[in-house]
């Protein structure tokens, strides 16, 4: 006879079902954290790009202000320049493709322009005639004093005079009295005389 297969306990079969079930959760927990990752990185891609668009877009209006600027100013000296061959607003409207209220706008602008740029001329003459000169430049500079060696090295020799031998004046009616000079007969005998000279 066959032997009947042993059921299986119920403790048996629940644990098996709550690690089916746990299984399943923690596949769909790491579904679920892929899902948030991956949207994380796309929120920040989008934040930079933005970013990024944001920038360029503020360089190119930059620069299409500026050749915009340029391209104006062109316009406008040409405006003004049909203008001086001496015909009326009107006409050079219908020339150059514009409205009469176009021309003047355009020839108000290049006159302001004009203005502006010889008041900005003007000014920075003024500024650099106001500016000081720099250091040691001026011709009038103090010229660094002479050391006190220099000094008496420069200063000429003072000339020593010999000092005046006293002279006595002689009394009213008496002989004037003559000083004593060096190698007078007077003084040889206070001379002392070398040995073997002796007459």
């Amino acid at each position: 006879m066959t032997q009947k297969p042993q059921r299986k306990s119920k403790a048996v079969l629940a644990r098996e079902a709550a690690r089916a079930k746990a299984a399943r959760f923690r596949e769909l927990e790491n579904e679920r954290l892929r899902i948030a990752e991956s949207a994380i990185l796309i929120q920040e891609e989008i934040d930079d790009f933005d970013a990024e668009t944001e920038r360029r877009v503020a360089k190119l209006r930059e620069e299409r202000n500026s050749q915009l600027g340029e391209k104006r100013q062109k316009l406008d000296a040409l405006v003004v320049e049909m203008l001086d061959t001496e015909i009326p607003a009107q006409e050079a409207s219908e020339r150059l493709g514009m409205s009469v209220g176009q021309v003047r706008s355009a020839k108000k602008s290049f006159e302001q322009t004009v203005a502006a740029l010889a008041e900005n001329s003007a000014d920075d003459i003024t500024a650099t005639a106001a500016a000081p000169a720099p250091a040691g430049s001026a011709d009038d500079s103090a010229a660094p004093s002479p050391s006190a060696d220099e000094t008496d090295a420069a200063a000429p020799a003072a000339e020593t005079t010999p000092a005046a031998e006293s002279y006595d004046f002689p009394p009213p009616g008496g002989s004037p009295v003559v000083p004593i000079q060096e190698g007078s007969p007077d003084r040889l005998q206070d001379a002392t005389l070398p040995p073997g000279s002796a007459g």
